[in-house]
């Protein structure tokens, strides 16, 4: 494993954790061809749910969803544990059933997993929005690896050595697609945003949860944004982050509206970026659906 920094012209910062040619955020726990060969052999139960999502693209929001689902209650949950972030042997010992979170690339995600054991589900978002996001986030924290201007994170982003998602969205999604068993859910985050309650109600049927329709409608209440923003400010510090946040509490919920790339982006920038979709969309043959909004 290496540990790679770059500099450009403008004096941006980029770091990251490098193994066999993929880049890795350094707070992957350890050594990263260790964590990946934990994470491959990790004892997967029946029960067990994965969020297994390209980071900003709403992962407390989902987590947050099918935790009140599961649990048959209102409250606020949190965080949650990451598999490659946490203590692997905190994560072994939760009583079922568990809800776990993962930013790897479904290639890495655990092979019992790949056999069709326990439950997968994720969200995919506009990129332009997510990367606006991420860049925000990471301005209001400690080094998660990139320290500069948004040009330069838009640059590392499109690359193949962004280390949110083990390379570039593009691959990430294309390895997601990939994804051949039945125990997989893709949701939309822009879907989720207009139509709640129908998604709540296809989430709950996908997790075979039997809930009445008044509890599944305050559930789509209770996820609104400013609720949830609200109960994440609430709550208690997470010692897992107190090295790069506001007494542990990780700075997730900005906005959370659908097009706000628009108030970051160049013209310039949308242009290229927009050419790059539909190359990338082509040469990998990828299946997402790209109206975004």
């Amino acid at each position: 494993m290496d540990l790679v920094t770059i500099v450009d012209e403008q004096n941006n910062k980029y770091t990251y954790k490098r193994y066999k040619g993929y880049p890795f955020l350094q707070e992957v726990v350890g050594n990263v061809r260790d964590r990946l060969e934990e994470v491959a052999n990790f004892n997967v139960r029946e029960d067990d749910v994965l969020i297994g999502i390209f980071p900003k693209s709403g992962t407390h929001w989902l987590l947050n969803t099918i935790l009140m689902l599961r649990s048959g209650s209102l409250k606020y949950h949190g965080t949650g544990l990451g598999i490659e972030f946490d203590d692997l042997k905190k994560i072994e010992d939760m009583p079922s059933p568990r809800t776990l979170v993962s930013h790897l690339r479904y290639r890495f995600l655990p092979e019992q997993m790949k056999l069709g054991k326990g439950k997968i589900v994720t969200l995919t978002r506009n990129p332009k929005d997510l990367v606006v996001s991420m860049h925000h986030m990471m301005q209001k924290m400690g080094d998660l690896g990139y320290q500069g201007n948004f040009e330069g994170f838009l640059k590392r982003f499109i690359s193949e050595e962004c280390f949110l998602g083990n390379g570039s969205w593009f691959s990430w999604i294309k390895d997601m697609e990939e994804w051949k068993t039945p125990n997989f859910l893709c949701l939309s985050y822009h879907d989720l945003k207009q139509n709640t309650f129908a998604n709540v109600v296809k989430l709950a049927k996908f997790l075979e949860l039997d809930h009445d329709e008044e509890f599944l409608r305050s559930v789509s209440e209770n996820i609104q944004f400013d609720k949830l923003k609200e109960s994440h400010e609430k709550t208690a510090p997470n010692d897992r982050w107190k090295h790069m946040s506001e007494e542990g509490r990780l700075p997730i919920y900005r906005k959370g509206k659908v097009g706000d790339w628009k108030n970051t982006f160049t013209v310039a920038q949308n242009e290229k970026f927009d050419r790059l979709f539909r190359e990338k969309v082509e040469e990998l043959g990828l299946k997402i659906d790209t109206k975004f909004e």
